[in-house]
């Protein structure tokens, strides 16, 4: 039975909706979620089947919808870690009351009990410091807000949550990936999104399959919760997911079969070019002839020096990219940059290497051989793909 387990991560649970865009257009219907804080939440959807009602309120998603109207906004890191503070010594936690309208807005009891999707969460009671690991058959229609928004209470950022005269706080405590939990519900195989988040994370008590998800990329703080991150976090989860699966390549960035293949050829033929270039125009020492023919290797690492080089080129990292398109997206930054644009911000060695190679300045190659060999390895992958621009 397929168990799709979901992290907590607070602010970056909009990824987890990408996921699941990715395992409806693949069909990939699980017969169990567990989740833990945000995953908790976002499980409840799943289980309901409301994936267009949860795309629609992580796109939306503002800090007011969490922490209603009081809430200061803040422009960094620690002016957001500052208000958490304060709160916290304040009033004991931010006061998520808004957040607990808004799930009990948009869940429908009635699908949620109905579906044939068993679900499961973990939070913590701190009156009795014990675990508590709940089914969807021991949840009670009355209690189901409660619960989630208990597993889902990051103490100290947020106030506890009082059931019945306990108090409870975010499920991470306990388990912040909820496997075992699954197991425990009859999972034999498994779809793990792991949002990196800070939490306690148990080894699985059985040796069955698991398929792991985690962001490729960097994505936002768990606290910092707004749209624009919602937005990007949704296409990376989705494109990460369709990567694990084989539907498309790449690492932080995202290429259509078979690009990986054409890029390799590409590059490889070039490099091998400029290299023995760089060996018969120059007299060089046995060690450097030596070091440069290693490079001959360069199959093996083409796609992360790629995925380098567009990094450092500012690439969106959201776009799923063919030859062409990225052809086009990486000639159109190397005009931007010869332009000199002040808007743009990348580093300018692999585009001052890119012109030694288009002049054949062979000896400045030489010696950037030496001491740049990444950053000039970098530069045959941007003249492979681009070519000399008029």
């Amino acid at each position: 039975m397929l168990a799709l387990v979901l992290s907590g991560g607070g602010a970056k649970g909009s990824y987890q909706i990408g996921v699941w865009k990715a395992l409806r257009k693949l069909n990939i219907k699980p017969k169990i979620v567990t989740g833990t804080s945000v995953g908790a939440i976002n499980g409840a959807i799943i289980t309901q089947n409301s994936y267009y009602k949860a795309k629609k309120i992580w796109k939306k998603l503002n800090p007011e919808m969490i922490f209603g109207k009081n809430y200061k906004n803040c422009q960094n890191k620690l002016e957001l870690y500052k208000n958490y503070r304060d709160n916290f010594f304040k009033h004991g936690g931010m006061d998520v009351k808004s957040l607990e309208k808004l799930i009990e807005k948009n869940l429908n009891k009635r699908k949620f009990y109905k579906s044939k999707i068993n679900y499961g969460l973990v939070t913590l009671n701190i009156s009795n410091m014990k675990p508590l690991k709940l089914e969807k058959k021991n949840i009670s229609k009355d209690k189901l807000k409660d619960y989630i928004i208990a597993s889902a209470t990051c103490y100290p950022a947020f106030k506890v949550k009082k059931i019945d005269g306990n108090n409870y706080i975010d499920g991470g405590f306990v388990d912040y990936l909820p496997i075992n939990l699954a197991i425990d519900m009859g999972a034999d195989e498994i779809i793990a999104v792991d949002l990196k988040a800070p939490g306690i994370k148990k080894l699985p008590k059985k040796n069955i399959k698991i398929t792991l998800i985690k962001p490729n990329n960097e994505i936002n703080n768990f606290l910092d919760f707004n749209d624009k991150n919602s937005k990007r976090n949704i296409t990376l989860g989705y494109n990460d997911t369709m990567k694990v699966f084989n539907k498309y390549e790449g690492i932080k960035y995202t290429f259509k079969l078979g690009t990986k293949k054409k890029l390799i050829k590409k590059v490889t033929n070039n490099y091998n070019n400029i290299i023995e270039n760089i060996i018969n125009n120059n007299e060089l020492s046995t060690d450097l002839i030596t070091l440069i023919q290693n490079y001959k290797k360069i199959d093996k690492v083409i796609i992360n020096l790629i995925e380098k080089t567009l990094e450092d080129l500012k690439l969106d990292e959201t776009k799923v990219y063919n030859y062409y398109f990225l052809k086009y997206y990486l000639r159109k930054q190397i005009k931007k940059y010869k332009q000199k644009e002040k808007n743009i911000k990348i580093l300018d060695n692999e585009i001052d290497i890119y012109q030694k190679i288009i002049n054949n300045d062979y000896n400045n190659l030489r010696k950037l051989a030496i001491i740049k060999p990444i950053k000039l390895l970098e530069a045959i992958c941007l003249y492979a793909i681009c070519g000399e621009l008029k």
